[in-house]
Parts: C-alpha cells; sequence; structure tokens
C-alpha cells in the first residue's frame, strides 16, 4: 500500500466513478481500478459495492476515507516543509458567525505576527457544514460552539459567550415586571435559520419548557434580523457579540427572561487524527490566550 494508492482511493470516494476518477488524476480507467482491487485484496475487505454501473462506499471504504485524507494531508505538508518554504505556514480555519464577525481578525493579526509569511484561509458558516468539512480533512481546526456526542472530534473551550434576546426599547414586554419565556413565545420571533448554534440552543430551552418554536422571521443573515427589530417587526434572538454595539447604542435592548440560561462555550474543534502542527499548536494557544 503507498501512498499513490491512497491518492487513487481518494478520487474514486469523491467521484464514485472510476472513468471520473482516472480523469482527474490523468490515469486510465483500467489503473485506477486495479489499484482499487489491490487496496482490496491488501486489507482483505470490500471498498466499494459496484451495483448496476454504480459505485457504493462501504463501512471499510468510509473508514479508510478519513485515514487516508488525514495521511495525505500530513504527507503533503511534510514535503511542504522539507522545502525551500519550510517557514511558510497555512490553515484553513472554520468559524462560526460569531466568532467570524467578532473574534477571528484579532487571532488572525496575532497569528501573522508569529509567522509573517503565513497564509490563513477562513470559512464562515454554520457548526453542522464546518463539523463534515472537519471529518473530509478539508479543514485544519473550527472555532464554534459546542458539539456534543461526536466520538471522532475533539474539543478544545476558549471563549464564554453567551445568547441574548433584544427588541426595540419600546417593546411592550419591557413595561413587565417579570419575562418568561411563557411571554415570549407568542411573540414575533426573529431567529437564525434551522440548524444554526443559537437557534439550536434557544429551541432546546425552549423545548426544555415545553415550548414549541414558530419563527416569524428565518434567517441566514444576522444583519437582516437586527433591522427587522429595530424596525419593531419582533424580537431577535441572536449572539451577544453580534448585537453588543446596537445595545451600547440604544437602538436595541436586551430582554431579560427568567429563568432561561442562554450562556454557551465556544471551542476549538478538530479531527481526533488530526496532527497538530507546531503552527495549529500556536494558533490554539492564540485564541485561549487572547
Amino acid at each position: 500500500m503507498t501512498i499513490r494508492h491512497l491518492r487513487i482511493f481518494i478520487a474514486v470516494y469523491d467521484e464514485l466513478n472510476m472513468t471520473a476518477a482516472a480523469n482527474k488524476l490523468f490515469m486510465t480507467q483500467p489503473s485506477i481500478s486495479q489499484a482499487i482491487k489491490e487496496l482490496e485484496d491488501f486489507y482483505g475487505v470490500i471498498l466499494f459495492e459496484r451495483l448496476s454501473r454504480k459505485l457504493f462506499v462501504t463501512e471499510s471504504g468510509k473508514l479508510l476515507y478519513q485515514y487516508a485524507t488525514h495521511i495525505i494531508k500530513l504527507f503533503d505538508e511534510l514535503e511542504d516543509n522539507l522545502k525551500e518554504n519550510a517557514f511558510h505556514k497555512e490553515l484553513t480555519i472554520g468559524v462560526n458567525y460569531t466568532v467570524g464577525a467578532a473574534l477571528i481578525h484579532n487571532y488572525i493579526e496575532k497569528f501573522k505576527f508569529l509567522y509573517p509569511d503565513s497564509d490563513i484561509r477562513v470559512l464562515v458558516n454554520k457548526a453542522s457544514v464546518l463539523t463534515e468539512l472537519l471529518r473530509k480533512n478539508k479543514l485544519d481546526l473550527a472555532l464554534i460552539e459546542e458539539v456534543l456526542n461526536e466520538s471522532d472530534l475533539i474539543e478544545d473551550y476558549f471563549y464564554d459567550d453567551h445568547i441574548v434576546i433584544v427588541a426595540e426599547p419600546n417593546h411592550h414586554l419591557f413595561s413587565k415586571e417579570e419575562v418568561t419565556a411563557f411571554d415570549i413565545i407568542n411573540e414575533h420571533l426573529l431567529l437564525r435559520e434551522k440548524g444554526a448554534g443559537v437557534r439550536n440552543l434557544f429551541e432546546f430551552r425552549m423545548n426544555e419548557i415545553g415550548l414549541s418554536v414558530k419563527p416569524y422571521w428565518e434567517s441566514t443573515s444576522t444583519t437582516a434580523l437586527i433591522n427587522a427589530a429595530k424596525n419593531k417587526l419582533g424580537i431577535a434572538v441572536l449572539p451577544f457579540l453580534l448585537v453588543k454595539e446596537y445595545i451600547v447604542s440604544g437602538s436595541l435592548k436586551e430582554l431579560k427572561v427568567n429563568n432561561m440560561d442562554l450562556n454557551r462555550k465556544l471551542t476549538i474543534v478538530y479531527h481526533k487524527n488530526k496532527f497538530l502542527t507546531t503552527a495549529m499548536q500556536d494558533f490554539i494557544r492564540i485564541c485561549h490566550e487572547s
């Protein structure tokens, strides 16, 4: 089994077609088929089921893919670091919207001070997307909210965050002496899209007390939700870091809800098979120290 075998396997896994993988690697289709057969014979497993001229990945194939992508990335990093550009560091970081808007710029600035010639690519998306990219080794690290019961991922807590419910300062709920979850459930709720971390936590807390959430507005854009709240269209549920300036300026006001814990932790997440280079370890240290 060689690096060549693993590169061929990854191409077939990604394309689920021998011919397409051959074209991608500028090889012949018989050579691709032979390499996959050699891998299967070497390990004594079936990596792909061949049904009606289609390829379907087996459980053994899925397991090999997890390891193969990390091995290839590590091999490529080894070659890069042994060449002239040994001090040229590359990182690909995934971040959720909160980190992307409020925190990552500071971390990158400090990292660039240590590695002036480094390249850091940042992908901003929700946690569910970023964790899948970690599994495919498309990201080195992800800075996101907690992910629970993910045995293949390692979490390293680095920041205390919390979610707030905000509304235009003259909203009628501010006249109440005490606001409960039952008071807000029938309001026009302005929420992030399904699957976003802030939405998941809010729904989880509401479901704990038997309430079902039905959004009035649903958006991937924090700005759209903030503007809707400012224009008296409802109450928005958003990360504090993203609405802090509006609360300070007085254009929005935080609505305190009795007995609702909306605290959360932000974590540095990486795959358990990921080799942490010195640059990655330095970036993690910066996140903790900042």
